[in-house]
């Protein structure tokens, strides 16, 4: 069986600013769907539905994987520079506030979470290569 992430959808209280910030930050196009903003790139879509009454703890994490260290560096000065304007935040891995991005390393497995406009956690991360799968829900 193959499977592939058709879209993710999101709830969002500000559905505009979310998508502004994850646009610039995954490079991705925004439309609009109706009601809902809608990011898209050759991998995967985002849809952000607005919803006033969106509970401010969220537990979701989204795990992204770069192709290189180097490329999760590179996307450590693209947060950095518009961290400031959209008010995010880096996290620990039990969502406490850093000052700071610190790249954890597990291992092989090199990452860094951050907090979007609402609050979500989303994970970043490099994985050397010939490496196993480590699950971050095992001790």
């Amino acid at each position: 069986m193959t499977l592939r992430i058709g879209q993710i959808a999101l709830h969002s209280k500000d559905n505009k600013t979310l998508a502004s910030f994850l646009s610039e930050l995954l490079d991705m196009e925004i439309s609009f769907s109706g009601e809902a903003v809608r990011l898209s790139n050759e991998n995967f879509n985002i849809v952000i539905i607005e919803d006033q009454n969106m509970s401010g703890k969220n537990s979701m994490v989204i795990d992204f994987f770069t192709d290189s260290f180097d490329e999760l560096q590179g996307l450590i000065q693209k947060v950095e520079f518009i961290k400031y304007r959209y008010r995010i935040t880096f996290v620990t891995d039990e969502g406490k506030v850093l000052d700071d991005v610190k790249i954890h390393n597990v291992g092989h497995l090199h990452y860094f979470f951050l907090s979007d406009t609402d609050g979500r956690r989303w994970k970043f991360s490099y994985r050397e290569a010939n490496t196993p799968l480590v699950n971050p829900f095992v001790k």
